[in-house]
């Protein structure tokens, strides 16, 4: 079986349809979810993937699986005079984001982001928060970062991950295990859709070296930055 379908969801257009049906359940509720589970923290983890992107003003952003848009409104406070476009396969989730009212200049396209309609070479950074491990194909998602990039151009990818030291990630995995599919279900209206959150997250950190799958797409010179005692983590990574 190809190592980037899921197991437990078939095919790969089978798991692309779950996660697309689950992101647009739950898109009312999103933001708030995420910023009560994480007490606000992934906030931050947005802001510094940001600033570790390096952006200058007068380039193209492109936030593959933008959700309800934090990222791709971050890169538009943090910079003037950048072209941003976010993009996501949940055409709920888009239209939540393009109803935000933030006063921003964003365009937003429903996109699937393994495949998109892009142009090869039109973006300086491809960002995606929390995306890549829904990809159906990881490989496959990743070449499309590589193609739409412009020469050295960068990936900046935010994903979450599990603490190293044993004692934070027994806690931790306490927390995820019992807390965070509760609370978030009694958020969003549905338990299982966080459940889905957790099952991700301990199959991507057993099994997935991101670095490894990124210079297999052609990128180089990555950088890895752990967040909050690894519970998140950021890889920029070049166009080569």
């Amino acid at each position: 079986m190809d190592k980037d379908t899921c197991k437990d969801c078939g095919s790969s257009d089978e798991f692309a349809g779950r996660v697309r049906s689950l992101f647009g359940k739950i898109s009312p509720r999103y933001d708030l979810a995420n910023h009560v589970l994480s007490l606000g923290v992934d906030l931050w983890w947005r802001r510094v993937l940001v600033r570790m992107s390096g952006v200058k003003a007068g380039e193209s952003v492109l936030d593959m699986c933008c959700g309800t848009g934090d990222v791709a409104f971050a890169f538009a406070k943090y910079r003037e005079g950048l072209r941003i476009v976010g993009c996501d396969f949940s055409e709920e989730m888009v239209e939540f984001a393009r109803g935000k009212k933030m006063g921003l200049e964003v365009e937003w396209k429903v996109e699937d982001c393994c495949s998109t309609d892009f142009a090869g070479g039109e973006f300086d950074i491809v960002s995606c928060a929390f995306g890549v491990r829904n990809f159906a194909k990881l490989a496959e998602g990743l070449r499309e970062m590589h193609r739409i990039l412009k020469s050295d151009g960068r990936a900046c990818i935010l994903e979450f991950s599990l603490p190293r030291i044993r004692a934070l990630r027994w806690a931790y995995l306490l927390y995820f295990k019992w807390v965070l599919p509760l609370v978030g279900g009694l958020i969003s209206g549905n338990r299982q859709d966080y459940q889905y959150l957790v099952d991700s997250v301990l199959k991507w950190d057993r099994k997935i070296d991101l670095a490894g799958e990124l210079r297999e797409a052609g990128f180089g010179d990555i950088v890895v930055k752990r967040l909050s005692f690894g519970i998140a983590t950021i890889h920029i990574a070049h166009k080569q």
